[in-house]
């Protein structure tokens, strides 16, 4: 067989040789330097219709092309592995195609898979003096998008009711109670215990039990950090960062006030504020009857009214779910409050 060979002893462009099997061996003539090869030393890989053979020789590299068919014929074509650069470089491409396409896709599968874990994770992770600092920073904030109420009746018996609820259970936070002038019937929790109550929900409660269990509910969220849990959320790695570096202040405080507008809990979350607001009402002294009366009137009414507890999506099967558990509550002494006089101290003194 013909073929061209490269390597030493042979010019750059190559040259001319014959090659002839014999036996475990590969004779070539026409290449001084290399007479002799044995078969399993070749590496074999096919350039179109021409065969390449390559081995490694103590002088260097060699190689020598020849017609694939001829190769074929004598056994040559299917000798070798395929050379080693080759499997090389498919190794190298392989590895360039994971690490640009594969690994992001896994990480984005894991982000995906497991980001409930990780944002409760980092929220865990925040320290509660952290918290507190980061609420501190958020309630200028937030105070300055609202019209605040203050030294009314409604003001006294939201916080003394307030503070009879959070009295219940040890909390390691320092609870204020505000009334904002808004018609709309809502209430709201930020972090480590800012609690406003929209003067719409002092007016459409009937009783001091109803703004009570408003009330213990917001605490609920507040001990179960869902409010700084939706920021970590809305933020994701950028939360993680800030906690990192220990900005919690400027950082995570300029980020959340942005987010707290549009933070919505879910619905284990409203479940679990729930259930934890009802075992506070009772530990408290206070019937727990009137948060699921609230609740109950809001879901009848919601449909008419959709600003109603706008934050909170309130629903039938919430107030019956807590009329059954509180079935064998002994029903409690009602709060000593005059109601009507409450609801009318909001109403401004040019108007009454």
């Amino acid at each position: 067989m013909s073929g061209r060979g490269f390597g030493p002893g042979l010019p750059t462009e190559g040259a001319p040789v014959l090659l002839r099997r014999n036996g475990d061996d590969l004779v070539i003539d026409g290449w001084p330097a290399m007479p002799v090869v044995a078969v399993t030393h070749l590496a074999a890989s096919r350039r179109g219709e021409s065969l390449l053979l390559e081995w490694d020789d103590a002088a260097g590299r060699c190689a020598v092309t020849l017609d694939a068919a001829q190769a074929e014929k004598v056994g040559l074509g299917g000798t070798a592995k395929q050379p080693r650069h080759d499997r090389a470089t498919r190794l190298w491409l392989w590895g360039t195609l994971f690490l640009l396409i594969g690994l992001p896709l896994l990480l984005l599968a894991l982000a995906v898979g497991f980001r409930g874990v990780f944002i409760d994770g980092v929220t865990a992770w925040i320290p509660v003096e952290q918290e507190k600092q980061l609420a501190d920073q958020l309630w200028p904030m937030q105070k300055a998008q609202l019209k605040l109420i203050e030294g009314t009746a409604a003001n006294k018996a939201v916080t003394e009711i307030g503070a009879r609820l959070v009295a219940a259970k040890p909390s390691p936070y320092t609870y204020r109670f505000h009334v904002a002038e808004d018609r709309t019937v809502n209430a709201f929790a930020m972090p480590a215990g800012y609690i406003v109550v929209h003067r719409g929900l002092i007016e459409k409660a009937a009783s001091a039990e109803e703004l009570a269990g408003v009330l213990a509910h917001e605490i609920e969220h507040v001990e179960g950090r869902h409010a700084l849990r939706g920021m970590v959320q809305a933020l994701g790695f950028h939360a993680l960062w800030l906690t990192l570096t220990g900005d919690l202040g400027g950082g995570l405080a300029g980020e959340g006030a942005r987010q707290l507008a549009g933070l919505h809990f879910s619905r284990e979350q409203e479940t679990a504020a729930d259930q934890g607001g009802l075992a506070r009402l009772l530990k408290a002294g206070i019937d727990p009857r009137g948060m699921a009366s609230f609740f109950d009137k809001l879901a009848q009414e919601q449909a008419a009214m959709p600003d109603l507890l706008s934050s909170h999506p309130a629903s039938s099967e919430r107030s019956a779910r807590l009329l059954a558990l509180m079935a064998n509550v002994p029903r409690q002494p009602p709060l000593a409050y005059d109601w009507l006089a409450i609801r009318a101290s909001l109403i401004p003194r040019d108007k009454r």
